[in-house]
């Protein structure tokens, strides 16, 4: 009798385990959703949680994050995707491009071959989305981009700064409009230091700055961007906005609502944002006084990112885009497996092809020759080009240790040749801000709600939060551990839309 006892309390013991087990596998207190998609048991990383949540269930409805929670489970009616051993995190954001801009492709090779524009652009928002990508700001938008763009089936969502404001000769203002349909396209704002050279078939009563951030909302932009760039350290002398007219444009950014960004990349550059007061500074620092084979920052590029931080001003380091450069001598890129998960196999080909080599070798003569007459010929041009990534990652290490106000963007693509191609760009600078030392958590906050807090989209974007937009990212790594984590993308929701990443490759 004692035995029997025995075992039925072995059993009873054992049946309050396996409870005990089930119940832990699935609390009594789950609440079951029946519609919607339910992402179930993943560990969720967002930048604004002191630590990441595992064993979480994230419900989404009508694009929307609808509810988050340890004891959410799929009912039957719902679709359920399995987050067990995976990572999610708010979609990455992009403020710095240019999609509009074909930098792989050149004039000649579009006019003999459109078909491989057309191919480009058919991929060009799908490579974005590849590389985790949700959410773009591009800040100069070229005049049919929107068509285009948004009527790919699936595509990031595109925000923009409409029409760069220039002046008269400046940096991408070079050639002096003939008419008003030309001088608006490229938003020309008047400066009476430029008077002599104003075309006289222009009002400048038309041309100000309150019309020039006119031409921006009327486009829609949420921000309003113009160039300080004197030329590149030397290479070039171009005018750029006085201090009377960042002024001015300060003055309307404000009044409309409009982030202000401005491009500067050299230290007069920089103080002359810093001076305007700008919200954010488009470019990282490698331009300075002295001698230009120098890669030690000196005391005034140190004395003006200390400036940046007193003011306040996010900064975008955009280090890939110095770095892409050097694939005008090197085009071992086009080597990369990653590439052609970037561009179509018909632009690949076509770049590996006589005539796409033979666009390579005319540019490196065109960059062999600029360099001789700034530095002497005697200087090796692949050297030479090696100093603009070696300021730009001693200047992120300068950055990074006044604790400037860091934000993610790439300026894809940008410059001439193949180093900076859409989607993969990003996923370079993420690499070189490791490298230079930038803390992974700082990494993902600055691509994800640092920028969204920048640009005015933070209500809807950056974090992952009840009410906020469904765009977000199933990775198999952890990207708290590993910058390698943003190659191991499952997943990519798009407004509640679920795409699995092969899905977006050229290949399919």
């Amino acid at each position: 009798m004692m035995q029997i006892t025995r075992c039925l309390l072995c059993a009873a013991g054992l049946a309050c385990c396996l409870a005990f087990a089930g119940a832990q596998a699935r609390p009594d207190a789950a609440k079951v959703v029946d519609d919607g998609i339910v992402i179930e048991d993943v560990t969720l990383i967002s930048p604004e949680r002191p630590a990441p949540l595992p064993h979480a269930a994230v419900v989404i409805r009508n694009g929307k994050i609808a509810e988050i929670g340890t004891s959410l489970v799929a009912g039957p009616h719902a679709q359920r995707i399995d987050g067990r051993h995976r990572f999610l995190i708010p979609g990455l954001i992009d403020t710095h491009v240019h999609v509009g801009d074909v930098a792989p492709l050149d004039d000649d090779a579009i006019a003999a071959h459109p078909d491989l524009l057309e191919a480009y652009r058919a991929q060009l928002p799908r490579a974005f989305l590849a590389f985790g990508f949700t959410t773009l700001v591009d800040l100069n938008l070229a005049p049919d981009t929107l068509s285009w763009f948004n009527r790919a089936p699936v595509h990031p969502t595109l925000y923009h700064c409409g029409p760069a404001v220039r002046v008269i000769g400046g940096y991408t203002a070079q050639r002096i409009p003939k008419d008003a349909a030309a001088a608006n396209r490229i938003n020309i704002v008047y400066q009476s230091s430029q008077a002599k050279d104003w075309p006289a078939a222009l009002d400048p009563r038309d041309y100000t700055p309150a019309r020039a951030a006119d031409r921006v909302v009327a486009a829609g932009g949420i921000c309003l961007k113009t160039f300080v760039e004197p030329g590149f350290g030397g290479v070039f002398h171009w005018p750029v906005p006085t201090a009377e007219t960042l002024d001015a444009l300060r003055a309307e950014t404000r009044r409309r609502g409009l982030v202000f960004v401005i491009h500067a990349n050299a230290v007069e550059s920089w103080q002359a944002a810093i001076g305007a007061h700008a919200d954010v500074i488009a470019h990282g620092l490698w331009h300075w006084p002295g001698d230009r084979m120098s890669a030690t920052p000196p005391a005034e590029a140190r004395d003006t990112i200390a400036a940046a931080v007193r003011a306040g001003i996010w900064v975008q380091p955009t280090l890939q885009v110095i770095y892409g450069e050097g694939s005008i001598f090197d085009a071992s890129l086009l080597d990369d497996p990653r590439l052609a998960e970037s561009l179509p196999r018909s632009v690949i080909a076509y770049l590996k092809g006589s005539e796409g080599q033979a666009v390579r070798r005319a540019m490196a003569d065109e960059y062999r020759q600029a360099f001789a007459k700034v530095l002497g010929p005697s200087v090796d041009p692949a050297t030479a080009m090696s100093i603009g990534p070696a300021r730009v990652t001693a200047t992120l290490r300068l950055m990074l240790a006044d604790n400037v106000k860091l934000l993610f963007g790439t300026d894809t693509p940008a410059g001439e040749g193949i180093g900076n191609p859409p989607g993969l760009n990003g996923r370079m600078e993420m690499g070189h801000w490791a490298e230079a030392g930038v803390p992974l958590p700082r990494i993902l906050r600055a691509a994800t709600l640092d920028n969204a807090v920048a640009f005015g989209l933070a209500k809807d974007l950056g974090t992952i939060e009840v009410g906020k937009r469904a765009d977000l990212l199933l990775l198999r790594a952890d990207p708290l551990k590993t910058i390698a984590a943003y190659d191991a993308i499952d997943t990519v929701f798009v407004n509640g839309t679920v795409i699995a990443r092969t899905s977006l490759l050229p290949a399919n």
